[in-house]
């Protein structure tokens, strides 16, 4: 083979392994988590560090004092020291209860430096931070780590963060459950979310979060029973002070019933019946407003449900719940990978070119070799 053939022959096999390899490197890319002190180390997080570290134990601890040492987020990976621990992950097949890739970590550590290294913190909730530590701390670059940098979208998102608290403190595994692990059933949210949102940039009612909350059981325990129906409705919670009262329009004024027209006599042959009492004016409240959506949309990137028909739940037959706060539901959290992502506009154009060069390689050979030798 003549050297000038070889030369042109080697040129076009580099070319197209530097478009392949060129048109990959976007698709391959993960976000990693760094570890909480990565994020707590900043200096514009220092509310943050001080509810993380020392806020947020104290208030579990007294609405849940038999969290004892356990209390807080940030002590999650010591209930896995605990003897019973071993059993709940045979129970589920694990052989390493500290495996990373295993259902106790994922909701009891934060993974980074290739080991479940500290307990429930930052990246566990805002997703990992290698994207987004450095581009979120420009002022106004909230939206852009969301788009970008791999940060997952809460601040307004209240199906959103709802579902990540319910997916962790309800058990959606039977078998956990049979081993003696808190099932979750009696969680509710609109109560253990208070000390949590101490840290929050937006507040919400405690009413709204609670019939989020209920609505997002229901479907884990649907999933618990292989889509068979709870057995019993998840009861509401407690009336607990909400973090935030949302404004409510004022009531129209009261309206006196008329008094109720009197009732000709009966018939001589029949007996007369007792008199009525008079019946006492009341006063009727305005019309309640729409509550919140009860859930994020089937199949949404929040969503715990897959597509579906959407569950239809009859009223109760108390009397009608006072009003509450209706929030128009927030865009659901997305990690957006950059441009030229395996599939995007950028990949399309440079598979283009390699078929092009692929072509034109294959026809200057063959137009080489077919050349007479001089």
């Amino acid at each position: 083979m003549r050297p000038n053939h070889m030369r042109a022959q080697y040129l076009f096999l580099s070319m197209l392994l530097a478009l392949v390899a060129f048109a990959r490197p976007s698709a391959q890319q993960k976000f990693q988590a760094l570890g909480p002190n990565q994020c707590l180390n900043c200096h514009d997080h220092e509310a943050e560090r001080q509810w993380y570290e020392k806020k947020e134990i104290p208030e579990v601890q007294k609405l849940f004092p038999e969290k004892g040492a356990n209390a807080g987020h940030i002590n999650s990976l010591k209930q896995l020291e605990a003897t019973k621990s071993n059993d709940f992950a045979k129970a589920i097949g694990l052989a390493d209860k500290y495996d990373v890739n295993g259902a106790c970590v994922s909701c009891h550590a934060t993974v980074f430096s290739g080991d479940a290294n500290a307990g429930v913190s930052c990246e566990s909730c805002h997703g990992p931070a290698s994207g987004y530590l450095k581009p979120h701390q420009a002022k106004g670059a909230y939206d852009q780590s969301v788009a970008q940098f791999g940060m997952t979208k809460l601040v307004g998102n209240l199906q959103g963060w709802t579902q990540q608290c319910t997916n962790c403190h309800v058990m959606n595994d039977e078998r956990l459950i049979k081993a003696n692990h808190p099932s979750g059933d009696d969680f509710e949210l609109g109560k253990k979310y208070v000390p949590v949102s101490l840290h929050f940039k937006k507040m919400y009612a405690q009413a709204d979060i609670a019939a989020i909350g209920r609505s997002e059981m229901e479907g884990i325990l649907r999933r618990r029973r292989g889509g068979a129906a709870p057995v019993a409705p998840v009861a509401a919670p407690p009336e607990v002070p909400p973090v935030a009262a949302a404004p409510v329009a004022a009531a129209a004024p009261a309206v006196a019933e008329p008094a109720p027209v009197a009732a000709p006599p009966p018939p001589a042959s029949a007996a007369a019946p007792p008199a009525a009492a008079p019946r006492v004016a009341v006063a009727r409240p305005a019309a309640p407003r729409p509550a919140v959506a009860s859930a994020p949309p089937p199949g949404s990137p929040t969503s715990i449900e897959p597509p579906s028909a959407p569950e239809v739940v009859p009223p109760p037959a108390a009397a009608a719940p006072p009003p509450v706060t209706s929030f128009p539901p927030p865009a659901p959290a997305v990690t957006v990978l950059p441009t030229g992502s395996s599939g995007g506009p950028g990949t399309i154009w440079l598979l283009l070119g390699a078929a092009v060069l692929v072509v034109g390689g294959g026809a200057l050979l063959w137009w080489r070799g077919k050349k007479p030798r001089r």
